[in-house]
């Protein structure tokens, strides 16, 4: 065994999603992603603070799938509505299937400095985000909950479907209302087969704010024509 053995942290990230992915997260340690590199466990702390850092950048591979759903969502949507609504349809998709996942990359606070981590992130993984618009990809880059929702909220606001102010307030009010979602599933749970009825309570309530503030629907009515759409 070679004590550092020249492994890069790209090399420790994908070790370390191949472990969560076959063994889980609870069963990590050190020595074990150690012993499967056929490296000291010394090592790892050239290149991280330690074990939950690691699990951080190999979790953050998991918006692959969150990424992939929005760009073929995006093929079918035809207004700026589509694409908000959209947006949080393709998250609470992901989200509320795997809320320990997102809850550590989005909600927990960490010593990880997100910004850094999601930018070096995709600087070492191009290939992650690369195929999405560059309104997404500031979307990911954003390490602020309420500022990756903003970036969407400009372009509603550039398409003159809601104004600056009242972008404010529904930025606010949705990304609030996500939270109580999520801590709902977090404290209480949601069966498997209720999760798709949960997701469309949220997507509907998601709707009643937009609708309330919107200036100009452009023809938007709900996201479930949007789905049936893509079905199409």
């Amino acid at each position: 065994m070679e004590y550092f053995k020249g492994l890069s942290r790209k090399e420790y990230i994908l070790k370390t999603a191949e472990m969560i992915k076959r063994d889980g997260i609870e069963n990590l340690s050190i020595r074990k992603i150690a012993k499967e590199l056929g490296c000291s466990s010394a090592s790892l702390y050239r290149y991280f603070s330690g074990l939950d850092e690691l699990i951080y950048y190999a979790e953050l591979r998991q918006l692959k799938d969150y990424i992939q759903s929005l760009n073929k969502a995006g093929l079918v949507w035809k207004n700026v509505w589509d694409k908000y609504v959209g947006v949080w349809y393709c998250y609470s998709m992901e989200a509320f299937r795997k809320p320990i996942t997102y809850n550590l990359l989005f909600l927990t606070k960490k010593d990880i400095k997100l910004k850094e981590a999601i930018g070096e992130f995709y600087d070492m993984f191009p290939e992650e985000i690369q195929t999405s618009s560059p309104v997404f990809q500031a979307m990911l880059r954003n390490p602020d909950f309420l500022g990756r929702d903003y970036e969407v909220c400009k372009v509603c606001m550039k398409a003159g479907a809601i104004s600056e102010e009242k972008a404010v307030v529904l930025n606010r009010m949705v990304c609030f209302l996500y939270m109580g979602y999520f801590k709902n599933l977090m404290d209480k749970g949601v069966k498997k087969e209720e999760l798709d009825d949960y997701i469309w309570k949220f997507v509907g309530d998601v709707e009643r704010i937009v609708f309330s503030l919107a200036e100009d629907l452009q023809g938007y009515k709900n996201y479930g024509e949007v789905v049936k759409r893509k079905k199409r």
